[in-house]
């Protein structure tokens, strides 16, 4: 265990001036800074750092590059306002102070989480917890300060998916400026927060089975699978629509920061096992602004932030590859793909689907012009053949009015209906996370939704299907979305795609 005394740290931090308490730590410097697990006693001395720090940046006017508040509108601002009314509310209109027009640069920036490209999600994330860190070392006085990361996927069942305590401690001396009162209550209980959902909302496993981290036609890429998955999970079993469930809210949550160090480490582990950031697509030469901890504005390229090493930190921990998938499952192995496989055929729609508090269907029927097979999208009857295509289900452009702060769970059966969906129709989980318009301060409202894209790999789910011989199989299937909770009312969510693509 560490000591620290939170009132001489507040004590120190208000005589020195934020932005000179501390030299910034050099990119270029010779050895590496190690972000560990918050369970451990590292991670645990870190993360009372960060507590001293969060308290005494939330005491930091909020027009200041290094506040609490600052930090959460770079994300996005405050979903009950808009940018252009904060920055008047601050600084006034007309407006020539430099913070005003830097503030205008940097709040509301969340890559791709307004209608941005999607590949965008994991640099943009990583500049702006790299920047924070610094930030936070600058506010400490820890130049050897490194944000741990939550280790919710963890193969032990006493950290998987479960909080970390520190941040669970309202009225602790050291920690208690990490709790929000606004998170679900299974969080904030210590309870795993993924219990009772169908599934595993914490398994990364298809993910880190990817060979690409761009989308590649109907199938997710590497960078997309993260961002709706465990990612999008995570924020919408925190919850709430008022906290880390929505995209304009989600940053005020100190448990914010070691979510996206784990999504940073998911994403080095990646490629540790071999995965490649491509350098060669305009995206990766896409700049951004943040306020940093020197001269608060920096711009940078994404594929300036690819690796992590040459950033100047690392982790104590790496996540393998996943073990090969059995042969018939609906796994894509990352060393069975790579070659370009853009042109999909698409075999079947199904009509959208607004969603509610009991589960809902739809119907997928075959397009024109496709000839009929033993099951719907399957290559043939023969489910042991295998042509070197698989079978997608595609979900996309999602939106809902107001977060319903559950997920929903996907399930394909034989088109009859019949008996409830069991555990081995069950294709994979959605959330809304990023599925609400929000304001992106140079956009219209009805433009700044994300991408909203899921593709499963559901051909095992197929030959199950046909090995059982249901010949309702044949012309339809059917799709079931049930809630993993109550949702909200009012919130009507709307599946306005979803269709079944071979590739």
């Amino acid at each position: 265990m560490f000591t620290l005394s939170r009132r001489n740290f507040l004590q120190g931090a208000a005589l020195a001036p934020l932005a000179l308490a501390a030299p910034r730590l050099s990119r270029a410097q010779t050895s590496l800074v190690v972000r560990h697990d918050a369970s451990s006693p590292a991670g645990l001395e870190m993360l009372g750092v960060l507590a001293a720090a969060v308290a005494a940046m939330k005491s930091t006017q909020p027009r200041h590059p290094h506040s609490w508040q600052w930090q959460w509108y770079t994300h996005f601002v405050d979903g009950n306002t808009t940018k252009e009314d904060e920055i008047i509310r601050l600084w006034g209109s007309p407006d020539t102070n430099r913070r005003s027009a830097l503030a205008d640069e940097v709040w509301n920036t969340c890559q791709p989480h307004g209608g941005q490209n999607a590949n965008f999600f994991l640099p943009w994330h990583r500049m702006f917890v790299y920047f924070f860190e610094g930030i936070v070392r600058e506010v400490s006085g820890r130049p050897d300060f490194a944000l741990p990361y939550w280790n919710y996927t963890s193969s032990d069942p006493a950290l998987r998916g479960v909080l970390p305590e520190a941040f669970r401690l309202p009225d602790d001396p050291v920690f208690g400026s990490l709790y929000r009162p606004d998170r679900n209550e299974e969080a904030n209980s210590g309870q795993p927060i993924h219990a009772g959902q169908p599934g595993d909302a914490m398994d990364i496993s298809v993910p880190m089975a990817k060979a690409d981290y761009m989308t590649n036609g109907v199938e997710q890429g590497f960078c997309r699978a993260l961002d709706s998955g465990v990612h999008g999970n995570i924020h919408v079993l925190v919850g709430t629509a008022q906290n880390m469930g929505r995209v304009s809210f989600a940053a005020r949550d100190p448990l914010f920061w070691v979510h996206h160090a784990n999504i940073d480490r998911i994403w080095a582990s990646w490629n540790k096992n071999g995965g490649i950031n491509p350098r060669d697509n305009w995206w990766s030469r896409q700049q951004f602004t943040f306020a940093n901890a020197g001269t608060w504005r920096e711009v940078n390229r994404g594929w300036e932030f690819f690796d992590t090493e040459a950033l100047g930190y690392t982790y104590d921990d790496f996540i393998p590859p996943p073990a090969p998938a059995p042969s018939g499952t609906g796994r894509t192995s990352a060393t069975a793909t790579g070659k370009s496989r853009s042109n999909a055929q698409l075999v079947a729609r199904a009509s959208p689907v607004e969603l509610g508090s009991e589960p809902s269907h739809t119907t997928l029927r075959p397009v024109a012009g496709v000839a009929p097979t033993q099951v719907l999208g399957l290559a043939d009857g023969n489910v042991a053949a295998a042509d070197g295509q698989r079978t997608y289900l595609i979900l996309k452009d999602l939106h809902t009015w107001i977060q319903p702060e559950v997920l929903y769970h996907v399930y394909l059966t034989p088109g009859n209906g019949g008996q409830p969906p069991g555990r081995n129709a069950h294709v994979g989980t959605i959330n809304f996370f990023d599925a609400e318009f929000h304001d992106h301060g140079t956009r219209k409202m009805d433009e700044a939704l994300g991408e909203n894209f899921y593709s499963f790999d559901v051909t095992g789910i197929l030959r199950d299907i046909a090995r059982r011989g249901n010949r309702n199989a044949r012309d339809a299937l059917r799709v079931t979305l049930m809630p993993g909770g109550r949702p909200t009312t009012g919130a009507k969510p709307l599946v306005a795609t979803i269709e079944l693509a071979r590739q």
